[in-house]
Order: C-alpha cells, then structure tokens, then sequence
C-alpha cells in the first residue's frame, strides 16, 4: 500500500504540472506522514544532510570551469588546434567539431555545456563553409553528448556518489567508452559529409600546427593536470626522494583547482577574460548549479524513503527469483533507460534510477562501475530526444531551428550512439580495463 501510495503521489504531482524535484520530495513526504515509515524530524535532516557532501562541490567547480573555457578564449584555441589535424580532410570542419566536443569535454563534465560553448563558435563557421543545418546542428548536438562520458563527468559524480562507487574508477571507466564514441562520431561526420558537397582545405602547414598546438597547450594542461592529480604518478625515485605514487588531490579538489586554472589562463596568458565576464560567469553558473542541488536533495529524500521501506533489496530478490541472465537484465534495463529518456533528464535519472537498478545489477554479478557507464550512455541518447533531450534545447537556441527539425538532424548521427551503447553494454571490459589497472 505504501509503495502505491508513493507512486501515485508522484505521478499525481507530476500531472499537476509540480516540477520533478517537487514530485520527488513531496510524494517521499506525503507517503512518510500517511504511513510513518520514518519520523518526521528524520524527514528534515535527511533533505539538509543531503547536501552536506564534499563529493558534490565539485559539480559547481567543474560547471564554473567550463563557463571560464568559454569565455577566456580556451576553446577557440581548442577548436584551432582540432581544425590544424583534421581540417584539410572532407569533412575537416566537422570531424573538428567532434574532436573540439572531445577536448572540451575532458574538462567541463557537462554535455548541454559543451554543446553551447562549441555550438557558438563552430555552428556559423559550419554554415560558413557549406555545410547543411542539418549536418551542422546534428554534429553539434549529439558531439556534446560526449561530456558527460569522458571525465570527468557530472552524472558519474552523482552516480558514485548515490551508489558509493569509487569515482576515480568511474572516471577511467569513461575514457575508453568515450573514446570509442568520438571514433564513431568522426567516422560519421566524414560518411555524411560525401553528400554535402564540402570543398576540401589546404593541409595545414607544420608551422601552423606548431603553433596551433603551442597556443593550445594552456587549454589541453587542464585535462592532463586533472588526470594526473586523481590518479597521481606511477612509483618513482628522483635524487634519493622517493615516491610511492597515489592520488595527489581528490576530484572536488581537481575541480577547483581546474576552475581556478581555468581563470588564471583566461585572465593572464590568453587575456580574454575580464572581471565583468567574471561576474557574468558566476551568475550564469549559480542558478544551473542550484537546479541540480535542488533536483539531487529530494532524489536522494525519494531514495532514502524507498531503501526504508526495502523496495531495492525486493528488487533484487525479484531479479534473482526470475533467474534471468545478466544479458537479458541488461536489455531490460537499456529499453527501460531509453524509455525514461523520453522524459526524465540525466540528473534525475541517475538519482532515481541507481539505487533502485544497482543492487538488482549486483545481484547479478554485474560490476557496478560497468552499470555507471552503461547508464551515462543511455543519457547520452535521453539528450537529443524529445521531448526533453536538453542538447536539443541548446542546440535549437544556437541555430535558431525548431526542436524537431534538431532531432531530426541528429538521427543519423544517434546510430553512432546506439552502436557505443551495445558495445558498452556486452563488452565489460572496454570498461573495466583501465579500473582494473588501479587496482
């Protein structure tokens, strides 16, 4: 009766037109006073305890960074670089664009970020060069995708930090995934351009990749410098000092750190940035961080309700009791994903869907850090689907294109998705491989 009760009041309010946040913590609420599972008192500390976890700053540092990327001149010297190496062949421009996503997202952790901050520079030169609206705007869309799966990542952060599943083995779990994603995007992006007629550039000269390389190395030091501070160097000894390897900061720390290095090359070695942009960073960063700290305390509330209430481990005796295979659970759970995809975005996803899925995938046998990336790339696909696939959303207010005819751009370009998503899902060890080497 308590579980009816909390299903019908979530949906309920979600017909009323209360946000998702809303619904979350309210029907957790409404179904804690009707039947009392936990104490009121409880209820309150749970929804401030929430939010009192290290772990979770580095979601506006990470968002802070990337708003400094964009607007202290690091991703033009990242789209430069990118267009030095790729640009002279047919579809230079957009295989640019994927490595540019690819580059930008091994520091911002967001994928609607990483769509708006490439989308500004590259979409009008795309258009510029001849491309289609709909090759243009399909690239940008799906290519962002990648930011929430190359690390780091914002919904691995909160993935770890619901299931408490290491996130330095997440964000290495990501790498090769990501990889592979890119590889298939850049594939798609010079298959696609055979039809659109694209004029093919001069070669780069090698003085121009030397110095669209060396004008990019402040921008590329951010990813390196977060790699290597969460995993630390291999064992070395220098001089008689010794030194035994190791993690040298934790991801929160890698990600002020990344923020305020960020700052610093905008302000004084690229001089883009100044303190009126600042300002404005800040400002814009505020509100999306305060959406998703809102989203993620009453997720976490709706959790604690339902392991109280013991519906995770019934779920993972009703998995076990129907004796189905790990690969026939695995389908069930990627049709189950694609489908709240439709309506849910990546944040809620995460934090409705991981306590309930990852004892159910455990019981199995199933490794929790291959589950995380299985996950992260059904997000990928939730986000340039409508109707809340919020990479089309930004990709729309780029171009100006209405949200459907976005999606419709990005349907040849998802098949890059949905093959990196079987992949990742019957092929464990693309990503365990690098987890397992920490170990």
């Amino acid at each position: 009766m308590i579980v009816l009760t909390l299903v019908l009041a979530f949906f309920g309010l979600i017909v009323i037109g209360a946000p998702i946040a809303v619904a979350l913590g309210g029907s957790a609420l409404i179904s804690s006073m009707l039947f009392s599972p936990i104490a009121d008192g409880i209820v309150g500390q749970k929804f401030f305890a929430n939010l009192n976890h290290f772990t979770l700053m580095a979601i506006p540092f990470f968002f802070l960074a990337a708003g400094l990327m964009e607007r202290g001149g690091l991703v033009q010297r990242l789209v430069a670089f990118a267009q030095s190496l790729v640009g002279h062949l047919r579809a230079g421009l957009g295989m640019t664009t994927v490595l540019t996503c690819i580059f930008f997202a091994a520091i911002s952790g967001s994928s609607p970020a990483t769509v708006a901050a490439v989308g500004n520079i590259l979409y009008p030169s795309l258009k510029k060069e001849g491309y289609s609206d709909n090759y243009a705007i399909g690239a940008l869309a799906t290519s962002g995708s990648i930011g929430i799966l190359i690390p780091p990542s914002i919904p691995l952060i909160l993935y770890g930090f619901v299931t408490e599943t290491s996130i330095p083995a997440l964000f290495l779990a990501g790498i090769i995934p990501g990889l592979l994603y890119g590889a298939l995007l850049l594939f798609t992006a010079r298959f696609l351009a055979v039809k659109e007629g694209i004029q093919v550039r001069e070669k780069a000269s090698r003085k121009e990749m030397r110095s669209a390389f060396a004008s990019s190395i402040p921008a590329l030091s951010l990813p390196a410098f977060i790699v290597i501070g969460i995993y630390g160097f291999p064992e070395f000894s220098l001089f008689g000092m010794y030194y035994d390897g190791g993690a040298i900061f934790t991801p929160t720390e890698a990600a002020a750190i990344s923020a305020v290095l960020a700052m610093f090359i905008g302000f004084f070695i690229y001089r883009e940035l100044t303190f009126r942009e600042l300002l404005k960073v800040t400002a814009e960063t505020g509100p999306r961080v305060g959406m998703i700290f809102w989203i993620t305390a009453n997720a976490l509330l709706f959790g604690f309700f339902l392991t109280k209430i013991g519906v995770p481990a019934a779920m993972a005796q009703f998995v076990l009791d129907m004796n189905v295979s790990p690969i026939v659970f695995l389908l069930c759970v990627n049709v189950l994903l694609v489908i709240v995809g439709f309506f849910l975005e990546g944040v809620p996803t995460i934090l409705i869907f991981s306590p309930l899925l990852v004892p159910a995938a455990e019981s199995l046998g199933i490794d929790p850090v291959h589950f995380a990336i299985i996950m992260v790339v059904n997000i990928e696909l939730g986000l340039i689907t409508p109707p809340v696939g919020i990479n089309l959303f930004v990709a729309s207010s780029i171009s100006g294109l209405p949200v459907l005819s976005v999606f419709k751009a990005t349907l040849p370009w998802m098949i890059a998705t949905i093959i990196t998503l079987m992949i990742v899902t019957f092929f464990p060890p693309l990503s365990l491989y690098l987890p397992g080497l920490t170990q």
